[in-house]
């Protein structure tokens, strides 16, 4: 017999509520799903789910009986969730911590996120690299939080998969890699074509900032890649080009 819902208190609603900040997100060391989909996937994943909130006629699939379920009033539901249109369950997730070290004997290809600040493009890098098999993405300073809710919602479920690495200098990071025999290559308007490169040594790949590009002194470090544009247009929305790059290195 599934066990009754515990009824959410307010003070658990405005816990919850403050998970929707950064600031709170990194004190507690936990952020929010939301949507049936993803929590489904969630519930199923590693992800360490420490509470399932549910409206009182969620019924799209039952919340295991090992997980802490609290039912809550349309109210609550709408001051925890940061969506427009609430499908009546949120989940609780202790943000999960990275490896202590990066394993660059084993990685191939090591995605790393210079000043990417859009949540949805974030969210849709991670997405990206979980499909083309990338397990770990590096993330510069001034990077967009990747547990804030629209990056978790746009990249459905790959947080659970991911590791998902923290750098102060992206720079010593690159050079480091270098020093243990990796390449460091960079997405860049202008540079070898990806259609043609050939990787030699795992590669430390830098897709820059959506307003200004990869930072020039990670560019002097870095081979420049570009992708072939037999078209118009200015440039590329960075979770496009990250994907066309990663299709293009992920080739055997």
């Amino acid at each position: 017999m599934t066990a009754l819902p515990s009824l959410l208190t307010n003070a658990q609603t405005s816990s919850y509520r403050a998970l929707k900040r950064s600031k709170y997100r990194r004190l507690e060391g936990l952020f929010l799903l939301e949507g049936a989909r993803l929590c489904e996937e969630a519930l199923h994943s590693d992800l360490d789910i420490i509470a399932c909130i549910t409206s009182k006629n969620f019924d799209r699939f039952p919340v295991p009986p090992d997980i802490k379920h609290f039912e809550a009033t349309p109210v609550q539901i709408e001051q925890i969730s940061d969506s427009k249109s609430p499908q009546g369950i949120i989940c609780v997730a202790r943000i999960p911590e990275a490896p202590e070290k990066l394993d660059t004997e084993n990685t191939q290809i090591l995605l790393v996120l210079d000043r990417i600040s859009d949540p949805g493009n974030m969210g849709t890098i991670f997405r990206s690299a979980l499909w083309f098999g990338i397990q770990d993405i590096l993330l510069g300073p001034d990077c967009v939080d990747p547990y804030s809710p629209k990056v978790v919602r746009g990249s459905m479920g790959a947080l659970g998969t991911l590791n998902l690495h923290t750098s102060a200098d992206l720079c010593s990071s690159a050079e480091d890699w270098k020093a243990k025999g990796g390449d460091v290559v960079a997405l860049h308007m202008q540079g070898t074509s990806l259609h043609t490169f050939k990787a030699e040594n795992p590669l430390f790949l830098i897709v820059g900032s959506e307003a200004h590009g990869v930072d020039q002194d990670l560019l002097k470090l870095s081979t420049p890649l570009s992708i072939e544009k037999p078209g118009a247009g200015e440039s590329l929305n960075a979770a496009m080009a990250t994907g066309i790059a990663l299709f293009e290195l992920s080739k055997p």
